[in-house]
């Protein structure tokens, strides 16, 4: 197993050598798929250009079921049961089945890399020759291998689609320090003709972005404008592409999970909860290779299975997200309205919540064997 000897700077160390499980890309869905490998006997490498949970590229909240199921509360910042939704005809207010919170993202990394046994190296990845990784520092081989490493998909085969092509949503934000009671979002064509806007409050500070689900589109300035209307200050600001549509799950024996495989759900751009669900079905399937209960081939069959089993649950929130910018606003404050009755709205939520559920972590069986013999 290579051990990390220099951190950082041209004086980092080559890095060579074979492990069992190489796993590139150490934020929510490396990490998930590297915890399901612990207590296997698996020399498991997570590699990342970053330390782990170093650089945040979202407004990082979750159902906070998810956080007690993973054992991650610690990161927990600020819990919401309401939603509010601003349109420029009218501002309704929700009740959730279950409560959302926004955490830290560096400490919820850290927590979730703590459940590992797996070793990790700072290596930025180049490529793939064969079964050979190649990165900044040399070349690592490993029978399988994982590709965590988000939208661009780096090792993947041919050319890969670069944004504005792309099936890429764009998000931007910004990180002023203040306070609030509501998890807020906007429908409002003044800031976004396709997408929406959002404000989360994260104990002492404030995450308020713009996402536009029109890749050309640039959001800058109405974050910005979002911010001063919100009386708050356009400060530190971070930003990512999204994938909204799927993506294959194995390619040329290579696993690919996250945002890598598109693994975000349209419409809402929720990202974390389908990285971690997904990494942890993944990781089972290698589990079960590691430990010599699978092939490699079967076990990368039953990942893809699992991935299609959900696909038409992505497309119809494509399809909504596709209709929205199309609807008159009255149309869409109407329909906004209708949902406000609990049982409506009840119904709306946990559905939205079964999608990616966190029964997922505390199945003791395969859960792409369980989801399968349940179809």
């Amino acid at each position: 197993m290579p051990v990390r000897a220099t951190k950082r700077g041209t004086a980092r160390t080559p890095l060579h050598g074979d492990v069992d499980v190489l796993i590139c890309g150490a934020s929510f869905a490396g990490l998930a798929v590297a915890r399901e490998l612990r207590g296997s006997g698996a020399r498991v490498l997570v590699l990342d250009r970053y330390d782990i949970g170093e650089r945040a590229t979202s407004a990082c909240g979750i159902p906070t079921v998810w956080l007690s199921a993973l054992g991650l509360q610690r990161a927990q910042r600020q819990s919401f049961s309401e939603l509010v939704v601003h349109t420029p005809d009218a501002s309704v207010r929700f009740g959730l089945p279950w409560s959302f919170s926004t955490f830290d993202y560096h400490g919820l990394c850290a927590d979730l890399f703590a459940q590992c046994d797996a070793a990790f190296e700072h290596a930025t990845v180049r490529r793939r020759e064969q079964d050979v990784v190649v990165t900044d520092r040399g070349g690592l081989r490993a029978p399988l291998i994982v590709d965590a490493l988000g939208w661009r998909r780096t090792l993947g085969t041919g050319e890969n689609v670069q944004p504005p092509e792309a099936f890429l949503s764009r998000g931007l934000e910004v990180h002023p320090g203040g306070s609030g009671p509501d998890m807020e979002i906007w429908i409002d064509r003044g800031y976004v003709r396709a997408g929406y806007g959002w404000s989360f409050p994260a104990a002492g500070e404030l995450r308020i972005g713009v996402g536009s689900f029109a890749p050309r589109d640039h959001v800058r300035e109405p974050t910005a404008r979002l911010a001063a209307d919100l009386d708050a200050e356009a400060i530190r600001y971070q930003g990512n592409w999204i994938p909204h549509k799927l993506r294959p799950p194995v390619e040329d024996g290579i696993a690919f999970v996250g945002d890598s495989a598109g693994h975000c759900l349209p419409l809402t751009a929720e990202g974390i909860r389908p990285a971690l669900y997904f990494g942890i079905a993944l990781g089972r399937e290698l589990r079960a290779v590691v430990e010599g209960r699978s092939t490699k081939a079967a076990a990368h069959a039953r990942y893809g299975g699992f991935h299609a089993a959900h696909l038409w649950h992505f497309t119809w929130m494509l399809r909504v997200q596709n209709l929205i910018p199309r609807l008159p606003p009255s149309g869409l404050a109407g329909g906004l309205r209708a949902m406000r009755a609990r049982t409506v709205s009840d119904w709306a939520f946990e559905h939205y919540l079964e999608i990616c559920h966190p029964r997922i972590v505390g199945e003791a069986r395969s859960p792409t064997t369980a989801r399968l013999a349940a179809a």
